[in-house]
């Protein structure tokens, strides 16, 4: 009767044994397989702040070990400067990989001008604002950014390896077209007669 109760007691404790060991295993697959970081042609770096899912990035100084911003939205970036859009009150603004600091005050307005494209998008190696998660080495689909707001046309740009990153080339992507008005020819020669 004594060895039936203990045999029950370890059968009982085999559930939590196998919970355990999956736990393990599985966070030591995705800490394997988490996209950690990206050494942007400036040398500044942007990294997960911890190994957790759905963690913040961070933009780190050119040191690798200092974090300059926080919880970051949208970023821009040349070979010197990166302009971030936090989550975190205070940290956005224009940082300086010279400095590895925000830019002062009475320099904003003309960092700002080399970094804003006509349109309000961005000068610097994509011509859109990115997410930070979008930059991150290991991504894959639907995690890239798009292959035409590379900005191959901005010859100040010096690391052109960077353009070799990977990216989403999709061709299914289509424009939107305004929508047409009954009679349209086009659209009664592409249904037929």
């Amino acid at each position: 009767m004594v060895m039936l109760r203990t045999f029950a007691h370890h059968l009982l404790l085999l559930p939590v044994f196998l919970f355990l060991l999956w736990a393990a295993v599985a966070g030591v697959q995705w800490v394997r397989h988490a996209p950690k970081s990206v050494t942007l042609p400036n040398g500044m770096m942007l990294k997960l702040q911890y190994y957790f899912p759905r963690a913040p990035v961070a933009l780190f100084a050119t040191d690798g070990r200092t974090i300059l911003a926080r919880r970051l939205e949208f970023l821009c970036f040349n070979d010197r400067y990166v302009r971030i859009t936090s989550y975190k009150f205070g940290d956005s603004g224009i940082y300086d990989a010279q400095t590895d600091a925000k830019v002062r005050e009475e320099q904003y307005d003309t960092v700002a001008r080399e970094l804003r494209s006509g349109r309000g998008g961005c000068n610097g190696y994509y011509t859109g604002l990115l997410g930070a998660v979008f930059l991150l080495d290991g991504q894959r689909f639907p995690f890239l950014p798009p292959c035409e707001w590379r900005n191959l046309n901005n010859p100040a740009l010096k690391n052109r390896a960077w353009f070799d990153r990977p990216c989403d080339d999709r061709s299914g992507r289509e424009e939107m077209r305004p929508p047409t008005v009954a009679g349209d020819t086009a659209v009664q020669s592409d249904l037929g007669p």
